[in-house]
This record gives C-alpha cells, structure tokens and sequence, in this order.
C-alpha cells in the first residue's frame, strides 16, 4: 500500500509538473550557463519570492475584498469547485495571518495514520483525517491520505473533493518560486511540506535540511533527477518567526 502511496504521487506529479525556469519580466531568467539569475528588485518589502505577503494581508483581511478570509476558508471547507489558483494562493499563504496558524504543530497521530495505511483501514484514516484538518486544515499529507482512503472505499466523488483541494494547494505553491535560488525559493508554510512538493515533481531529498540565514531550508537531491538539479531552495521564513 505505501508503494502504491508513492506511485500514485509520483502519477499526480506529471499532472502538476510546470516550467522549473521562466523568463517573464519580474521572475527569473536562466543564462546560458544554466544558472538561476534573480531579476527581483531590492526593497520590495513583504514580496518573497513571488508571493506578496503584504498584498495577501490586505485582501484577506477586508471585509470588502473577494479574498476576505473567513469567506475563502467557508468556499474552501465546502470543497467549492470555482476555487482559482489565485484563491488557493490567498488561502494557503494567508493562513500564516490566522490564529490557528502553527506551523511545528506535532502530529500525534502520524504514527495512528501510518499504522492505518499500513494494514489499510481506510474508514480510520478518513475519520482521524477529518479530526486532524479541523484544526489544520492545509496538511497536505493527510489531504492526500484523504483522498486515497476514499479512493480505495469506490467513493470517486469525494476522492475528488480532496484530490481537487491538494492539486489546488500544490499549484500554488509551485507558483511562489522553482526553487533554484534564496531569491527565488519554493515558499511554504512549513517545513513539512518539503517532502510532498518533491515528491509530487518527481525528486528526492539526499540527507537531512541546512536552514542558511534562518529563512531557507537548502535541500540536497538525489540525481540524476529529470530536473537537472542538485539542490532546492524552500523559503520557510514564516515558520520560523511563528516558531520564535
């Protein structure tokens, strides 16, 4: 089951694979040489990488906006299909703005969720799942669990609702950055999920994270790798000032 776990990532993964380099103005430009070169202008306050925390704060926190929190998160727990992956962005990013936020929050019952698909009790892992996303609502792994547990019970509808969810999340977060620099790092919400965003674009990590400049994770990868690439930058400044 874990084998068909990681397959299935691995399949979902071509659906999510992107361009790992752009050449749009304000993004990043590749030289000849293959090396990332950031186009990022300085004193851009709140902007990391791609990700505009100041302009998420504002439009998540007005009652007048589209994006006003509260109401996206509503949209969201309903599985609303419309969802855009500019909605998504405000919702996983603007999380970091919330009360609930909390980024190293242990997860006691990893070790239940893996024993559950170990022997494949499905009924378990969906209703431990729903207990955990409560209060976490963007865990990707149990999202992702979620949707392989009803998968297996033939329950096509809501495997869906949660692999929408995940696909939505996941776009996202591929959008903040490739990665291939500090300035152009893959942003996320915490570390955790570090793991699922390699796994779902086809790498692995080699050895364990060196946080540089108490903001990015450097992560080392197993290569060759379809990517081209050595290491992977993951910006998980918000992490570490909440854990402060």
């Amino acid at each position: 089951m874990k084998q068909f776990f990681i397959l299935s990532l691995l399949c979902l993964g071509l659906l999510l694979q992107g361009q790992a380099q752009t050449s749009k103005k304000g993004e990043v430009q590749t030289s000849k040489n293959g090396q990332a070169q950031s186009v990022f202008k300085e004193g851009q306050g709140q902007t990391v990488s791609k990700v505009d925390y100041s302009a998420i704060k504002t439009a998540v926190s007005s009652p007048k906006s589209k994006m006003y929190y509260p109401n996206l998160l509503k949209r969201y727990h309903a599985n609303d299909t419309q969802l855009t992956l500019d909605e998504y962005k405000h919702l996983y990013y603007g999380w970091t703005m919330q009360p609930g936020y909390n980024p190293y929050k242990p997860n006691d019952k990893s070790d239940a969720l893996n024993e559950m698909l170990l022997y494949e009790r499905f009924p378990e892992i969906i209703s431990t799942g729903k207990k955990l996303l409560a209060t976490d609502p963007f865990n990707l792994d149990v999202m992702y669990l979620m949707h392989m547990a009803y998968g297996e019970m033939n329950n096509k509808v809501e495997s869906q609702k949660w692999l929408t969810k995940f696909e939505g999340l996941m776009a996202a977060i591929k959008a903040s950055g490739n990665g291939r620099s500090k300035e152009t790092a893959v942003v996320l919400n915490a570390p955790r999920d570090e793991y699922m965003f390699l796994t779902v674009v086809g790498l692995r990590q080699k050895g364990r994270p060196q946080l540089v400049d108490n903001k990015y994770d450097l992560v080392s990868l197993q290569t060759p790798n379809k990517l081209n690439l050595t290491e992977v930058y993951f910006n998980i400044q918000k992490a570490v000032e909440k854990k402060r």
